[in-house]
């Protein structure tokens, strides 16, 4: 196999504030027919510990899916311990004190259903979808995960290893595995904990111990940090008095939750790095602008920009790039919302033979 060598040119632009733009409000053509989408019918309450119950009732469906997001993310990972939130998400699948390892997958795959977890800068999130007839038995091995999670060394060492392996085969063996998952937030932020490679570094996850597992879990996998989601096919009365019964006697810490309080600053000129990796075909651009926090009321907006760029092939990226110039060998955009400030990243694999500075 030629190992090749090629140029990973990244870039972050400065701005003008989107919140701030004056923008003509667009009138609605003469004759249009307008629709609207009917709002999602649910009922929600909280838990005097501070968890907040979602439930969103469906007769027509024979399932039940039961969604559990806790308020921690990579951005809260221990200092020196990146990827430790992703790492951690791993660990809630092994044993509690009433279950045995990997058993959440059979209270869900042998009876049909599937459950997975992700692990984003700001939240984890943890679902399963089985036949409504099960919703009893996953709400009682939620509750038990985040009441009494039990993470023996060994499990903990085995689990580690795989998070490392996968470090080191989706990021680290790819060819352009490090551009959106090291060099990107890298340069995206300056001064925030996004600026931390959520998957972590091979050195940092194996410097961290089962301590540091114990101590995150009774930081951040307590009710007043976590929302119960509920939806499918279920007695709203049942469910209240099952929630009742398995959440409600998790106490509540009386320790305050550690909040993220950094701010990044705003960008007032440009930067461009260019950073060289073997194993890299062709040269790739990628520049991001950042944007306001994901609850700004700009977002929806930024959202539809986005989709207009590089929704599929006929998008504006696409066409340009590379059907008209023929500059790049694929583009593309995506939108990195969050919690506090995000990005709007443009990408762009290059040609064979077109120079980087043509992206």
């Amino acid at each position: 196999m030629r190992l090749f060598r090629a140029a990973l040119l990244l870039g972050v632009a400065a701005l003008p504030s989107l919140a701030g733009a004056q923008t003509a409000t667009p009138q609605a053509p003469t004759g249009a027919r307008t629709e609207s989408v009917k709002p999602i019918d649910f009922t929600t309450r909280t838990l005097p510990n501070g968890l907040r119950v979602y439930a969103i009732r469906d007769t027509t469906t024979p399932n039940v899916s039961v969604q559990v997001w806790y308020d921690v993310g990579s951005k809260d990972d221990p200092k020196g311990r990146s990827g430790f939130a992703h790492m951690f998400e791993h660990l809630m699948f092994k044993a509690t004190r009433n279950l045995v390892p990997e058993q959440m997958d059979r209270l869900t795959e042998d009876v049909g259903g599937y459950n997975n977890a992700s692990t984003a800068d700001d939240y984890t999130n943890y679902f399963e979808v089985v036949p409504a007839n099960h919703l009893q038995r996953l709400l009682f091995a939620e509750a038990d995960r985040m009441a009494a999670l039990v993470v023996e060394p060994k499990s903990f060492a085995s689990e580690r290893d795989v998070v490392k392996e996968e470090l080191r085969q989706r990021t680290l063996a790819q060819p352009y595995g490090k551009l959106l998952s090291i060099y990107y937030p890298k340069l995206a932020y300056t001064t925030h904990p996004y600026a931390r490679p959520g998957i972590g570094s091979l050195e940092e996850l194996e410097s961290a111990g089962i301590d540091d597992v114990r101590a995150f879990h009774a930081t951040y996998y307590r009710p007043d940090n976590a929302v119960l989601v509920v939806s499918g096919n279920f007695d709203p009365s049942q469910l209240n008095a099952w929630v009742d019964q398995y959440f409600a006697n998790i106490k509540r810490p009386a320790a305050a939750i550690p909040r993220v309080t950094v701010q990044e600053p705003a960008r007032t000129e440009a930067v461009t790095r260019t950073v060289y990796e073997a194993n890299v075909p062709l040269p790739a651009v990628l520049i991001s602008y950042h944007i306001p926090p994901e609850r700004s009321a700009d977002t929806p907006a930024i959202m539809v920009l986005n989709a207009i760029l590089s929704a599929g092939e006929s998008s504006r990226l696409y066409e340009d790039l590379v059907y008209r110039d023929q500059l790049a060998q694929s583009a593309s955009t995506f939108l990195d919302t969050k919690q506090s400030t995000g990005n709007l990243v443009a990408y762009a694999m290059m040609a064979g033979g077109k120079p980087v500075a043509e992206g």
